[in-house]
């Protein structure tokens, strides 16, 4: 399974990480270092993603509102939010599929996408 992310997160270094561990367990990643850039990204033709891996607080806005325009754009696809802070009280069809610490341990990240991902 070589599912598509997109991987949204304003911390470089922790962008570069993160898009590099998911590349090596077979991920095809593209990666978004802003709200701005990941809204464009989901708006482009031809976009297909089967996850988006989104850090809750961009440096232009939160990563929980990717998630609307997600699911109108790829209803299939699964949104996990990414947070230090908590506090992921969302409903309906902008809540994530999984909200994560951003400090969770790689293996259980993996774990927890493969599967979302079946």
């Amino acid at each position: 399974m070589s599912a598509a992310v997109l991987l949204v997160d304003d911390d470089e270094a922790s962008r570069v990480v993160l898009a590099a561990l998911l590349e090596d367990e077979g991920f095809q990643v593209d990666v978004a270092s802003s709200f701005g850039e990941a809204g464009r990204m989901l708006a482009a033709e031809g976009a297909r993603y089967d996850l988006a891996l989104l850090d809750q607080h961009l440096g232009d806005g939160r990563g929980a509102d990717l998630i609307g325009p997600l699911r109108a754009r790829l209803p299939r696809a699964r949104a996990v939010l990414l947070s230090g802070t908590g506090g992921h009280d969302l409903g309906g069809a902008h809540a994530p599929d999984a909200a994560l610490s951003k400090g969770i341990a790689f293996p259980e990240l993996i774990e927890e996408l493969r599967k979302l991902l079946g």
